[in-house]
């Protein structure tokens, strides 16, 4: 069996050549063979005609030169397109007698004009134009010329003559036309200053500096007058369209730049002229298409193959396309496909081996002999993709399999037409359909570790060490005895994972247990004497904690020590986020029907205050040696503040000035609230509470000028808004204000005990 690499239906045809000893190679097929392509060719000559002397063969030693010859090889797509077309331009500076002069020509330093009277008045001059920019005129003296156009000069000196003479007709020409010295620079094989031929033009002009090197644009060339004027020219106009419009002709001190090209783009397949292509910023696929002459005859329009650079994953992606208008922003290479003939059963084979692309197979070929001629990169060995499409029956089917386990790929048929997918091991990426991909995920094996969780897929055998020393996990200080699931079959496994292999199924998971999975970090600051993070057991309590940080400052606020947790943080800013829609929706909707719902836009303009950093609070006496502190367990993310005693009372809400002063014994709620200049309009009397330093809140039973709320340092008095309403969509609302007015409240006590560090 012969192992081909097949890229175009020329190599198709050179397969069934080589096999069939019989016949001789069309040299027609060999100008479409990339110089690999060619090597493979003559490799396998050459073993055909060393296997067997005895067989007839007809393929000739001519035969083997004719492939090595460089007039029949079309090695274009290997170059670049357009920087050869300077090789054939003269670069004499000399200008050619029999070209019309154009009036547009602009008279240099040097140039001889030839004037001829004729009339009442006989004679001719030749004229030289002197350094000053004029000709001496007999009779009339210096004339200014340089500069002008050959046309201006003729009106000129017609005029003058007019003047000066009676009778006397005048005929112009010019006889020798002095070299324009320009200077070309950037990238180019040779820049500098150079005499260049009066008739240049901008394509011309650069065959003097050796023409433009291949990291040189073609498509941007830039030309600048000595006026400051700047033109462009794109070379590719002139070689593809024949467009000569924007190739100019240089003038005296023209400076031509060529700056670096910005993107290249390889053209190959079954185009009528592949090669590598300038493309600018804004072209797309169709006009890299027109540059190579179009498709060929065979060429599949539907399915032409981009390879596209990404940045960020360091990787190069394939992808098939058809829209013609595809931008083409980080594409290397374009590749046309061709019509594969069905009759030849081929393979298409990507990702990590050393050569991708079609395959034959045989017409009874297995999965497990095909491998056995792949050269493989650096691939996932753990699961690789079969796709296939049996076209008798109408069926796709996709086949996962496992380069470690040879059972799962044993006597499994090819069909014609199938892909071969192969992973990188360090991506493990598959360019699979949706569907393929899902399946591919479900067989993630999911280790978890102390470095992380890792998803890795697998088919069939493995075991579970080869997966540790892939990822370079470190066991120091982890449990050696791993517990493994497998939800679908019920089965829970704890052993050393040194002794785990498995058969690979749907969702499993392996977990290992450190040390560090059981710690936390708590935070404790304020009147200690070792504020900081601490790394703790699991099972700590807020007494334990105590016990480590140290002494109490001897200004320890105990009855306000502040205690938060993540999870009802978290909690609180649900329940915000929430009631802020539910507040939203119903001021829309009041809104468009014109009703009033301005308190309702008080509370929601109060619950845009709320800092996140003051909710999560968990109310009671978490004083050393209580009850509360004895018993509670911490958890990752608490947070304890001792706050220093605040000797002070806070008052806010809906009363004239939201103060706080110095704490006295025996005041009660209504002195406090007189101290705060009484009640606003809107205040619910009925509703006054107090949040205690420990957050816990106390309420008036009936009357809060009874004086059963004793009031304590750091203790904040809440007189709430009344809401008051006639929509009962509005009224249906109230609990949601009263969530948000609460938790703002709470947040602000809070704001106020943890600022009396």
């Amino acid at each position: 069996m012969k192992k081909f690499l097949i890229t175009s239906t020329a190599s198709l045809i050179l397969c069934i050549s080589l096999q069939s000893f019989g016949q001789t190679i069309d040299p027609a097929i060999l100008k479409s063979l990339s110089p690999a392509q060619l090597e493979l060719a003559k490799t396998e000559l050459n073993k055909s005609q060393s296997s067997s002397e005895s067989q007839s063969k007809t393929i000739t030693e001519s035969t083997v030169k004719l492939i090595s010859d460089d007039n029949i090889i079309d090695n274009s797509i290997n170059k670049k397109y357009g920087y050869s077309y300077f090789s054939s331009i003269p670069t004499s500076i000399s200008a050619v007698g029999d070209l019309p002069l154009p009036n547009d020509y602009k008279i240099s330093l040097n140039d001889q004009i030839t004037i001829i009277l004729s009339g009442s008045k006989e004679d001719i001059f030749d004229l030289n134009v002197n350094l000053d920019g004029t000709i001496l005129f007999p009779e009339l003296g210096s004339i200014s010329v340089a500069g002008e156009t050959f046309e201006d000069v003729k009106i000129k000196l017609r005029n003058l003559i007019e003047q000066s003479y009676i009778g006397v007709q005048i005929d112009l020409s010019l006889k020798n036309l002095s070299a324009k010295k320009i200077t070309i620079v950037g990238a180019v094989n040779s820049p500098g200053t150079y005499l260049v031929n009066p008739f240049s033009t901008i394509s011309s002009a650069l065959g003097y500096s050796g023409g433009i090197s291949e990291i040189g644009t073609l498509r941007n060339i830039r030309l600048i007058r000595t006026s400051g004027e700047i033109f462009y020219f794109d070379l590719y106009k002139l070689l593809i369209k024949g467009d000569r419009s924007d190739d100019i002709t240089i003038e005296s001190g023209d400076v031509i730049i060529i700056d670096p090209a910005d993107q290249f783009i390889t053209l190959s397949g079954q185009v009528k002229r592949p090669a590598i292509y300038e493309i600018k910023r804004d072209e797309n696929l169709e006009n890299l298409i027109s540059f190579g002459l179009g498709f060929t005859n065979i060429a599949n329009k539907s399915k032409i193959n981009l390879n596209i650079l990404d940045i960020e994953s360091s990787s190069v992606k394939n992808f098939n396309v058809s829209n013609m208008k595809t931008d083409l922003s980080g594409v290397i290479s374009v590749n046309v496909t061709n019509y594969l003939n069905k009759n030849i059963a081929s393979i298409n084979v990507t990702g990590s081996i050393k050569e991708p692309g079609f395959y034959t197979i045989g017409e009874n070929e297995f999965l497990e002999d095909f491998i056995e001629r792949l050269e493989f990169i650096d691939v996932y060995p753990w699961l690789a993709v079969l796709t296939q499409f049996d076209e008798n029956n109408l069926l796709k089917s996709t086949i996962l399999f496992s380069l470690r386990d040879p059972s799962t790929y044993k006597s499994i048929k090819i069909l014609p037409n199938s892909k071969l997918y192969f992973a990188n091991i360090s991506s493990r990426n598959f360019d699979v359909d949706p569907m393929t991909q899902q399946l591919i995920n479900d067989y993630e094996l999911k280790i978890n570790h102390k470095q992380g969780s890792f998803d890795l897929p697998v088919i069939g055998k493995y075991s579970l060490s080869s997966f540790i020393n892939l990822l370079g996990l470190d066991m120091r200080d982890v449990d050696s005895v791993a517990t493994y699931i497998s939800p679908l079959d019920s089965i829970v496994i704890k052993d050393d994972f040194e002794n785990m292999e498995f058969v690979a199924k749907k969702y499993n998971t392996v977990t290992f247990r450190a040390p560090v999975n059981d710690l936390i970090n708590v935070s404790i600051s304020g009147a200690i004497d070792y504020p900081g993070t601490y790394t703790l057991q699991s099972d700590t309590t807020l007494q334990d904690l105590y016990n480590m940080v140290g002494d109490f400052k001897k200004e320890a606020f105990f009855d306000g020590i502040i205690f938060t947790r993540r999870s009802v943080r978290e909690r609180q800013i649900e329940s915000i986020n929430k009631s802020k829609e539910d507040l939203n929706r119903a001021i829309l909707t009041s809104s468009q029907k014109g009703e009033n719902i301005g308190d309702i836009n008080i509370i929601k303009a109060l619950s845009e205050t709320i800092n996140p950093k003051y909710l999560g609070r968990i109310a009671g006496d978490f004083s050393p040696g209580s009850n509360s502190s004895l018993n509670s367990i911490l958890s990752d993310g608490d947070s304890i503040i001792v706050p220093k005693n605040p000797n002070a009372i806070n008052v806010l809400g809906e009363v004239i000035n939201p103060i706080a002063f110095e704490y006295t014994k025996k005041i009660s709620v209504r002195s406090a609230i007189s101290n705060a200049g009484g009640y606003q309009d809107y205040a619910n009397k009925r509703n006054v509470y107090v949040i205690k330093a420990n957050g816990m809140i106390e309420k008036a039973q009936r009357n809060i000028f009874a004086g059963n709320i004793n009031l304590d340092p750091g203790d904040t008095v809440i007189v709430p808004r009344k809401i008051i309403t006639n929509n009962p969509g509005i009224d249906a609302l109230l609990p949601i204000t009263k969530i948000l007015s609460d938790i703002a409240f709470s947040a602000a006590a809070l704001e106020s005990l943890s600022n009396s560090n």
